[in-house]
């Protein structure tokens, strides 16, 4: 079934991070921050499935190495607080193939970056998931900046980001249950603008292959789904339970309790809709006993300060 996912992130250098870093841990290669003499190298990183860098075509061809790009973007930069680059990380559809999923991302990043004269990074990562089959996703890691004819850096794409602080309410509101503060908080946001536009272009393209399968940006409860969303946990770190400690351990058993809870909701589903003999009352006794076990289980923690790149 088509999952839908979008999350947006910003690279901070005030948090010790780099553009240089990021784009690649996920392009899987090995590169060297000019600016701090750093030397990263995640070649051992075996589930990117695709990588290319997409710019507007007023752009030199040098950008289109992602070593030239992302130190003309990092040594562009001088302020301590700089935030070189911006991810949006989108899930994708397992219902379609590689070449579909490649030109999926690549019509959303193009329409929606690339023309507002941003240069994108586009990453396509296939893991296992933790049902244990593929775990298809894409990382477009972005300038924050537009560019001159002549490759070198304009001035901050303001227009096209939302104040981190926005964006970590909305997150924190969400993962809190408050939802309808959530969407408050995010409308006329560039966050809400992309969250439809990935699920209109991924629907396009389910339906151009056949799928009956569609995603909805809307939050569960806005879609009336009587069901908790689950946290993201990759099919290693799910198998690998017992050796974990501290927030990730915490979030994969967080994991396992919305599971639990959202497979009590489906069978009181089917106790309403298959046993009519069955009273009202018996089944709101049920509920109750339920609850207390819910009530008991820990919620999904806090992401840990390790788990951005």
């Amino acid at each position: 079934m088509a999952m839908y996912h979008l999350h947006v992130r910003f690279v901070k250098r005030s948090e010790g991070r780099s553009a240089v870093a990021a784009a690649a841990y996920r392009a899987g290669e090995r590169l060297t921050d000019e600016r701090t003499g750093n030397i990263l190298d995640f070649r051992h990183k075996d589930h990117v499935e695709h990588s290319e860098i997409l710019r507007p075509d007023h752009l030199p061809e040098r950008l289109n190495d992602r070593s030239t790009l992302w130190n003309t973007v990092e040594t562009g930069l001088k302020r301590k607080d700089s935030q070189p680059a911006f991810e949006v990380e989108v899930a994708l559809p397992r219902e379609l193939n590689p070449t579909q999923c490649i030109q999926l991302v690549r019509s959303f990043a193009q329409e929606q970056f690339v023309k507002q004269g941003l240069v994108v990074d586009l990453c396509i990562h296939r893991p296992k998931a933790a049902d244990g089959d593929d775990h298809p996703h894409a990382h477009m890691l972005i300038t924050t900046r537009r560019w001159n004819p002549d490759g070198t850096m304009d001035k901050a794409a303001r227009d096209l980001q939302d104040n981190p602080k926005v964006l970590q309410k909305v997150y924190a509101l969400e993962q809190a249950g408050r939802i309808d503060e959530a969407l408050l908080v995010a409308k006329g946001t560039n966050l809400a603008n992309w969250r439809k536009a990935w699920a209109d272009y991924s629907n396009d393209f389910l339906s151009d292959s056949g799928s009956a399968a569609r995603v909805d940006h809307r939050t569960l409860a806005a879609q009336r789904i009587d069901r908790e969303a689950t946290p993201n946990v990759g099919f290693a770190v799910y198998r690998e339970t017992g050796g974990l400690t501290g927030w990730l351990a915490r979030k994969v058993e967080a994991l396992k309790g919305i599971s639990w809870r959202n497979t009590m909701r489906q069978q009181f589903d089917r106790i309403r809709h298959n046993r009519v003999d069955l009273t009202a009352e018996f089944i709101a006794h049920a509920r109750e006993y339920a609850r207390d076990l819910i009530d008991g289980l820990e919620p999904e923690p806090k992401k840990g300060p390790e788990y951005e790149r």
